[in-house]
């Protein structure tokens, strides 16, 4: 009898080393696979920066002004796939924004508040302690564009 319950503690034992290894590599799986989306999130919201920069630096070049709506609406399609919802709202009041005001005067306070709580948001989708910080010292992004000649 006691070699039967010898053998019984061995192979629960291997039985829980093996249960310990699978969650392991479960939870590095899963921690792997955020730090992969925060990565390619905070490149797409770079980018969707980007483009809207370019957009306003394009002036009246019509080839510039094209391959910056370009940029855009491909960013856009990106952010569509990924971003928070408080980012897809401060993205649509921003396509909004610009809708209205193309190729027009605009109100670049309004414009820098759209892009304001489009940073707020998108970092609080990326790293929401840093956020949560940034927006108890009440920081306000700032935003320049060189003056278009």
């Amino acid at each position: 009898m006691a070699v039967s319950d010898d053998w019984i503690v061995v192979i629960s034992g291997v039985v829980v080393v093996v249960c310990v290894i699978c969650a392991t590599l479960v939870a590095l799986r899963r921690q792997e696979r955020r730090m992969f989306e925060g990565r390619y999130k905070m490149q797409v919201y770079s980018d969707l920066l980007h483009a809207v920069t370019e957009l306003n630096l394009a002036g009246e070049d019509p080839y510039k002004l094209e391959k910056a709506k370009k940029d855009l609406a491909y960013t856009v399609n990106r952010l569509n796939l990924v971003a928070s919802p408080g980012v897809l709202k401060s993205t649509n009041d921003l396509l909004d924004f610009l809708s209205e005001h193309m190729g027009k005067d605009f109100d670049a306070l309004r414009l820098h508040n759209i892009l304001n709580t489009l940073v707020i948001e998108a970092r609080r989708d990326v790293n929401p302690g840093h956020a949560k910080s940034m927006e108890e010292a009440q920081v306000r992004f700032r935003f320049f564009t060189p003056i278009k000649k």
